[in-house]
């Protein structure tokens, strides 16, 4: 037995969700480590270190009796400085996400973005990966947003004119899956990016998913998710 219920809009995460910025996010901060003689990291280590915004990341990258503040906040701006002039490097589209939002965007879904990655740097990738999308909202990591905060997501909400009921939240991590369920909205997590299927049931988001073709069918008719009561959700 399926259930079906239909949405006005849709919040994707960015990072690990939409693109894979895994590879710029290793090169970058490795530069980082050596420039200070601090021991580098694997990329399988930065996938278990993102989630939380760049200064989280930056922080549990530095040896644990650097972490003071001061230092942070320098590498924090150096970091800064290096991505806006490589965020288009060692950064790919996952396959299948454009086909997603073609389809949700020709059939007049809402579409917004709602990331921890700073939010001018969230506005340049969106701009330069996804050039023929329209996002109705994006929201990037800055004073006043940060994820788990559900402000983001309940301010996207209000501005496009969609009730809360009828958003629902993709994102691939703990801290998306938090967000929409302290902003009252339903998640969906998908797989394919920083974390593990195992590490995302714990957390019962309305769905997991597997990979873009599931989404696809979850998106199916444009405008309703069909959530289904068998192992493709929890």
């Amino acid at each position: 037995m399926s259930i079906k219920k239909k949405y006005k809009g849709v919040i994707f995460d960015l990072d690990g969700t939409l693109l894979n910025t895994l590879g710029v996010y290793t090169h970058i901060i490795n530069m980082l480590m050596k420039k200070n003689n601090f021991p580098t990291h694997t990329i399988e280590n930065y996938r278990e270190f993102i989630g939380n915004g760049t200064k989280n990341l930056i922080t549990r990258s530095i040896p644990e009796k650097y972490r003071e503040e001061k230092l942070i906040d320098k590498l924090l701006n150096e970091f800064r400085l290096l991505y806006e002039n490589m965020y288009t490097q060692h950064t790919e589209v996952y396959i299948g996400v454009l086909d997603i939002l073609d389809e949700l965007q020709s059939s007049e879904i809402k579409l917004a973005l709602l990331s921890n990655k700073f939010h001018d740097l969230t506005c340049k990738c969106a701009n330069h990966f996804f050039p023929n999308i329209k996002f109705d909202a994006i929201i990037g990591q800055s004073d006043l947003y940060k994820k788990p905060d559900p402000k983001g997501a309940l301010d996207i909400s209000h501005s496009l004119k969609i009730p809360l009921d009828q958003l629902v939240l993709v994102g691939d991590t703990e801290v998306d899956i938090r967000t929409a369920k302290n902003a009252g909205i339903d998640s969906i997590a998908v797989t394919w990016g920083f974390r593990k299927e195992e590490d995302l049931i714990t957390l019962s988001p309305d769905c997991i998913i597997k990979n873009s073709n599931d989404l696809k069918k979850y998106f199916s008719n444009h405008t309703e998710i069909i959530r289904f009561t068998d192992e493709n959700c929890v």
